[in-house]
């Protein structure tokens, strides 16, 4: 009953809706809706997926760029063990010479061990320290390098230069 008469239109002309109205307006809303797709949504959503291969690309470059700084954190510890192995070792080869000096003159000997002994650990010590300021600028400038690409910003390193080391001290 229902389907003969919406067959015949009389219950739309009954209820005030004019047939040829409600099929200009559906047929202009398909168009509007095809066409806003194809235009507006299909830009929008190339947008979004540029977007999101940006954000994929930063996030492997940020991942790359931790695997580098762990690498170098690592090289930077293996280089402190060296430096603290040829400390022992050379401080190990001054004492065995400073005891067979000590065989053959006791009180000479005694005096030129002291002397080589503070000297060769002055001499690790300023090694070390030039090794250990070495690593630590590279630390500082990776660390810029690296906060630079996360922050998509240039940093000036006399200003945040300072603050990187000023932090690697605090933890050294």
């Amino acid at each position: 009953m229902i389907s003969s008469l919406l067959a015949s239109g009389d219950i739309l002309l009954d209820l005030g809706i004019n047939p040829v109205v409600l099929a200009t307006q559906v047929v202009i809303f398909v168009i509007t809706f095809v066409l806003l797709s194809r235009i507006l949504f299909g830009r929008a959503l190339g947008h979004m997926q540029q977007r999101e291969e940006e954000v994929r690309q930063a996030q492997e470059a940020i991942r790359r760029d931790r695997a580098e700084v762990e690498r170098m954190t690592k090289e930077y510890e293996a280089q402190l063990a060296k430096v603290d192995k040829e400390g022992y070792d050379r401080t190990q080869t001054i004492l065995s010479e400073a005891l067979a000096a000590a065989q053959a003159s006791v009180g000479k000997a005694q005096a030129e061990a002291r002397a080589r002994s503070e000297s060769a650990i002055a001499q690790i010590d300023r090694e070390k320290k030039g090794t250990l300021e070495s690593l630590r600028s590279d630390v500082t400038r990776l660390t810029l390098e690296v906060a630079e690409k996360v922050l998509d910003t240039r940093l000036d390193p006399n200003v945040h230069g300072a603050e990187v080391r000023k932090f690697i001290q605090e933890r050294s």
